[in-house]
């Protein structure tokens, strides 16, 4: 619910007026929605507070945490490091440009640090003035307040309504051992207020790590309520895959698709300058570097070789979970050429390599007999194959073209490395991969069907004067791709020897960034849970969902999952644990009067410590038991 604009900017400032006090209208403290709850509170609240940056800014830490000494004899490498490294410990770096690598996990936001309480006694008289009680507006008011009272009180709400007087109050109820948190006990702070509770509605969260949360939720009227319902609850599985996180097991995919991101990013650059008139050549960045020598002698051996012929591409009735199948397929045989040839070109340490490496290949393809013929059905896969049948003169690369043929060429094997994940685990179908690639670009795997069009390029649809000449390129009739950004000539009669789409080929690397953050969603789900009753249904879940698109890959760039589970499957998991965070609320009502009463409770402070003084000392340390941060929140709202 709004609030109206003209009581926040005009008369709320009036009421203020001498006080040293900032008003906010924007979204509420990540603590207020996780208290008082996300419903309750609404997307955006009118917040009155203090505001001090000098001494926020004054405790802010330099020292970066120390990190486990590097144990002898192991192959990690130190890449950030200096040549000549000293071995001096360093306790203080005061340059704070330096990229330190320092752990906030904070549940509250940056900017909630800065905020700081006004005394109850001035937020109750501000709220108390007859002005304010008549005030013309929608939605609530809050007041940050500085917990210095009795009751510790931490924010006061006066929510506008034309029939009832509303008031919220928060407060913070202290360090409690969980067996202090009683259906009994509740329900009695509930009453004293006005009445049994008439509604209780409860969500009882456990961490399974710090990424991933089960969700039990369910509502009852029973004037004791059961605080643990792992039967007939709702239950929401919830985990955030961060690129940074990337385990080693799945870091090579990982590092494909950032692979695909540079020559898209590459191509893409190259051409807008080509627009602008910059003339330039292309670069390629991707690459470690290769002797050309090696280069060549690797390419006659690949497409001479007949040792992987014989290569299944299935196990059979062989089982193997999802982890161990991530295993063999980064060590899994390649059997298509291409996808050798991807390898293998890849390593280019420049674009004129990699343009060296192509012309290679394709006097390869013209002179020598190819055994391991290629069965992909990329451009590259039918060059090399005419080239092979002699149907065709050995092509000149230009412009972007090198890195367009590449890029084809990974996309298409990245795609058979998580098929044969997928496959191989029985986490789904070919079929379902397939059609999640259509629904990003509207064709099986965005396969171009180039032997009908190197048809119809001999079939006379040549320029004037170019009869009879042999063709040189492969191209497959634009009226038949989709809409996109394209560039290059397309009037140009003939063909081409590789296509280049800005937005088709975002999508496509786009839905593979979906299926890699499945896949890490469900190695997750087998570690830590071990359901595979759901993976089948998790999988299908997440594939169907509308990948967003993916510009670039980061190491904060994240995807999060949430999707409901079925109670009895995690109900051992759960069973006599107590839960990480527990929200609790009570309702009951008559005709002249509203009562609501949350309690929270949380394994960890979720407000910032400097937000009021009962939050400077842990009694938490005190306790050996499983502990809670509490807060009670109580709205009540009775008839004018």
């Amino acid at each position: 619910m709004s609030i109206d604009a003209r009581f926040v900017f005009e008369h709320l400032p009036l009421l203020l007026y001498g006080e040293d006090f900032t008003i906010t209208y924007g979204p509420p403290p990540t603590y207020l929605s996780s208290i008082a709850g996300a419903s309750e509170v609404g997307k955006k609240i009118v917040l009155v507070f203090k505001e001090d940056r000098n001494a926020a800014a004054a405790k802010i830490k330099t020292t970066p945490k120390k990190l486990p000494n590097k144990i002898e004899g192991t192959s990690e490498l130190d890449l950030t490091g200096s040549p000549l490294k000293d071995d001096c410990i360093v306790d203080v770096i005061a340059d704070l440009s330096l990229e330190l690598q320092l752990v906030h996990s904070s549940p509250w936001k940056l900017e909630e640090e800065f905020q700081r309480g006004v005394s109850v006694d001035k937020a109750r008289a501000i709220i108390c003035t007859e002005h304010f009680q008549h005030a013309d507006g929608l939605g609530s008011v809050w007041f940050l307040c500085d917990g210095s009272d009795h009751g510790q009180t931490q924010l006061l709400q006066y929510e506008f309504n034309k029939t009832h007087f509303s008031r919220g109050i928060l407060s913070y109820q202290g360090v409690l051992p969980a067996f202090m948190v009683t259906s009994q006990s509740l329900v009695r702070q509930h009453s004293t207020a006005g009445g049994a509770p008439m509604e209780t509605a409860i969500e009882n969260r456990y961490q399974v790590n710090p990424h991933m949360t089960l969700r039990c939720s369910w509502t009852t009227s029973a004037p004791q309520p059961l605080l643990v319902n792992l039967r007939d609850c709702e239950v929401a599985l919830s985990h955030i895959f961060r690129v940074g996180d990337c385990s080693p097991l799945t870091q090579d995919f990982m590092n494909q698709l950032r692979i695909l991101v540079y020559i898209r990013e590459d191509i893409v650059s190259y051409h807008k300058d080509e627009q602008q008139g910059l003339g330039r050549d292309p670069t390629y960045r991707c690459g470690p570097g290769i002797d050309m020598d090696e280069l060549r002698e690797s390419i006659n051996k690949t497409m001479t070789d007949v040792s992987g012929l014989m290569d299944h591409y299935s196990s059979g009735a062989a089982e193997f979970d999802i982890e161990e199948v991530v295993h063999r397929a980064k060590g899994r045989r390649l059997t298509d050429l291409t996808d050798k040839l991807w390898e293998l070109l890849k390593s280019c340490g420049s674009y004129k390599d990699l343009k060296m490496a192509f012309n290679m290949l394709f006097q390869c393809a013209a002179r020598s007999n190819i055994v391991n013929t290629p069965t992909n059905k990329n451009r590259l896969a039918e060059i090399i194959t005419e080239l092979a049948n002699r149907r065709l003169a050995i092509p000149c690369l230009s412009g972007a073209e090198a890195l367009e043929l590449l890029l084809e060429v990974g996309l298409e094997k990245v795609y058979k490395d998580y098929e044969f994940i997928y496959t191989e685990s029985k986490m789904c179908s070919t079929n379902l991969l397939k059609a999640t690639l259509e629904t990003a670009d509207g064709s099986p795997q965005n396969v171009p069907q180039l032997r009908k069009s190197l048809h119809n390029a001999v079939r006379g649809d040549a320029t004037q004067g170019a009869a009879g000449m042999r063709k040189t390129l492969l191209h497959l009739d634009a009226d038949s791709r989709t809409t996109g950004v394209k560039y290059g000539d397309e009037d140009v009669a003939g063909i081409k020897n590789s296509h280049f789409d800005e937005h088709e080929s975002m999508e496509r690397i786009s839905k593979l960034f979906q299926i890699h953050c499945t896949m890490e969603h469900l190695l997750m789900i087998h570690i830590h849970l071990n359901l595979p009753n759901v993976y089948s249904d998790v999988c299908s879940e997440l594939l169907k969902k509308t990948p967003k698109l993916v510009e670039a890959i980061d190491d904060q760039l994240s995807d999060v999952m949430d999707i409901h589970l079925a109670a009895h499957y995690v109900r051992e998991h759960l069973d006599a644990k107590e839960p990480y965070s527990r929200h609790i609320t009570m309702k009951s009502l008559n005709k002249f009067r509203e009562l609501q009463t949350t309690f929270y409770f949380n394994s960890e402070n979720i407000c910032p410590p400097e937000l009021a003084q009962c939050f400077q000392c842990d009694d938490k340390e005190l306790v050996k038991e499983r502990t809670y941060h509490a807060w009670l929140y109580r709205k009540i709202r009775t008839l004018k």
